[in-house]
């Protein structure tokens, strides 16, 4: 590398935490997705050589960015209000930090997710008599989504 920097090492992740105004209301075994990003738009450009048109794709519409968590199902309701509360209309969103815990506990990395509320709780099928966990999965939507140092 430039300047005889040697590169980071790829963080690895053992548990993923929610927490709104400093509490942590929901801890994850598995983080399926975070994304962030625009759809991008063409743009077709006047007629150039030989009378051909070309198009160029430029950042259009922003996309929400989501994040989506998984985990056994709990005792704990807290995540069940919050999801509650939007579908109710209420004031559900929330200003939180998503963050990833190494298998010591220390945080490996850090997200903070501006206005965030669960859209969407799932819990996956199972059959009776099954020796499989019950898993929980969300999906929060945030107006903005910022990466801190862990």
């Amino acid at each position: 590398m430039a300047g005889g920097r040697t590169p980071p090492n790829p963080s690895e992740a053992a548990r993923f935490s929610i927490t709104i105004d400093g509490v942590e209301i929901a801890s994850f075994s598995e983080l399926v997705e975070l994304t962030s990003g625009l759809d991008p738009s063409g743009l077709t450009l006047a007629p150039g050589r030989g009378g051909k048109r070309s198009v160029r794709k430029l950042p259009g519409k922003r996309v929400p960015p989501t994040v989506t968590l998984k985990r056994g199902l709990t005792n704990s309701l807290d995540l069940w209000a919050w999801h509650k509360q939007a579908l109710e209309g209420a004031a559900a969103r929330r200003n939180a930090v998503l963050v990833m815990f190494d298998v010591q506990g220390e945080p490996v990395a850090r997200f903070h997710l501006e206005s965030a509320w669960p859209s969407k709780v799932e819990i996956s099928g199972l059959k009776a008599g099954a020796s499989e966990v019950l898993m929980e999965t969300v999906l929060i939507v945030a107006a903005d989504i910022e990466r801190l140092s862990p």
